[in-house]
């Protein structure tokens, strides 16, 4: 086998001349916005009312309930409210991450290789827009739930990821415009320590690093620390 060293500087040239996307994020959102979906309310007459979730800023939902008369409230919106690098669970680039892998189109095993990921705490923010605070109060209680003390986000990149809820303020505004409408607004920050996934390649047995074009095709089931002689569990 090559150095391990040698290994992070094949990957780095190969990254030089690959240009790839990411939906990391758009993944961590679709989740929330999924969850904050399931929640209803009990309206004054005691009818289960569904509550509309979808993803915005703050000051674009606000443009949103101003420019569209036929949205009904009480509504959920989530936003990316910042990114960060978490230094106390961050590993050097050096750290190389070894995984075997069945390849279910070529019917064998392979084995895997790439950079540590990339440790950083995300915080997202969810608000809750409503006309009564019977409402809020609702969807504030079905939220707490959620997080028991925290809620599992699942993605095709995780399944072991947790979120916590880090703070909550009352940003209330009291009209919309001509509309004169009073609306409420609970606005909840979720904390969430994760990993950004770093490229996979694929480790030939003659000790070649080539690009891996169908990840969707493997089926992954451990890692192995080549810096420790260790063996864990797949994170995720």
């Amino acid at each position: 086998m090559r150095p391990l060293e040698d290994i992070r500087r094949r990957i780095q040239l190969l990254e030089l001349n690959n240009h790839s996307t990411s939906d990391f994020y758009r993944e961590y959102v679709q989740f929330l916005i999924r969850k904050m979906g399931t929640m209803s309310v009990l309206d004054s007459e005691g009818k289960v009312q569904k509550i509309e979730s979808f993803f915005a800023n703050p000051e674009r939902a606000v443009a949103k309930m101003k420019e569209d008369r036929n949205l009904t409230l009480p509504i959920v919106t989530v936003s990316i409210d910042d990114i960060d690098d978490d230094a106390e669970r961050r590993r050097t680039d050096n750290v190389i991450e070894m995984e075997s892998a069945w390849d279910n189109k070529g019917q064998r095993a392979v084995r895997v290789v790439s950079i540590a990921p990339k440790a950083v705490k995300v915080l997202f923010l969810i608000n809750f827009w409503a006309k009564y605070t019977e409402d809020i109060n609702q969807m504030m209680e079905s939220l707490q739930l959620m997080f028991n003390p925290a809620l599992d986000i699942q993605t095709k990149f995780s399944t072991t990821v947790q979120a916590f809820i880090s703070q909550v303020s009352d940003s209330s505004i009291t009209s919309l415009g001509d509309r004169e409408d009073r609306v409420l607004r609970k606005a909840i920050q979720v904390s969430v320590d994760t990993y950004i996934p770093t490229k996979k390649y694929l480790y030939s047995n003659t000790g070649e690093i080539e690009a891996l074009n169908l990840e969707a095709d493997l089926d992954f089931d451990e890692i192995i620390d080549e810096t420790t002689t260790s063996r864990t569990t797949k994170r995720g």
